[in-house]
């Protein structure tokens, strides 16, 4: 007798998805260093979180395959960043993300959050609903200058996409503002910025 698979309905389908586009997103150096670099503004993380919720009706509401993604995630870096990656991750996270949501349409919840506790916990530095609002980094000295700019803002090294169950953390403290990475060596992530000043 064969197997009937029961799909979720898209709502429910989009809820899941957004959590495993919330998570990898999360990992992912190069979109934090373009974020931290203030490739994306000031308020970069906001863009961040939209990218999430466009990715997420994106990859649901339409027949799309990891080639499809990539483009888009490329486009999406490109416009809103600046930012072009020369490390492979938006590959990457192309593969994964749509090998998650093909699970998930097979209604294989369970397995996929298996999977992405296996990966190990990272800090949640961009999540759904939570955007920010400029404000100064250091409220004593009142001053105008010191607007919120997420690439003075001192964070810790992200945990960067590797293979499933990849705990490699890249070092992101000490990058200068020219954005431009230098040599790398194997397993990190190089990004640069796409204009010069």
């Amino acid at each position: 007798m064969a197997n009937i698979i029961i799909q979720p309905s898209l709502v429910q389908l989009q809820g899941h998805f957004k959590e495993v586009v919330e998570n990898i997103f999360n990992r992912w150096t190069a979109l934090r260093l373009a974020v931290e670099h203030g490739m994306g503004g000031s308020l970069g993380v906001n863009t961040a979180i939209e990218i999430i919720d466009y990715i997420t009706c994106f990859c649901t509401e339409n027949k799309i395959d990891s080639h499809d993604l990539r483009e888009v995630l490329e486009e999406i870096m490109d416009q809103e960043f600046e930012t072009i990656c020369e490390d492979e991750s938006i590959d990457e996270i192309s593969e994964i993300l749509i090998r998650y949501l093909c699970l998930l349409k097979e209604n294989k919840i369970e397995q996929v959050k298996t999977e992405l506790s296996r990966l190990g916990p990272c800090e949640i530095w961009i999540k759904s609903g939570n955007r920010i609002q400029a404000r100064t980094l250091d409220d004593s000295s009142g001053s105008e200058d010191e607007e919120m700019d997420y690439q003075d803002q001192d964070m810790e090294p992200l945990a960067m996409i590797g293979a499933l169950g990849s705990s490699s953390t890249p070092s992101t403290h000490g990058s200068t503002s020219d954005f431009l990475e230098e040599d790398t060596e194997p397993g990190w992530t190089q990004v640069r910025n796409r204009r010069r000043k």
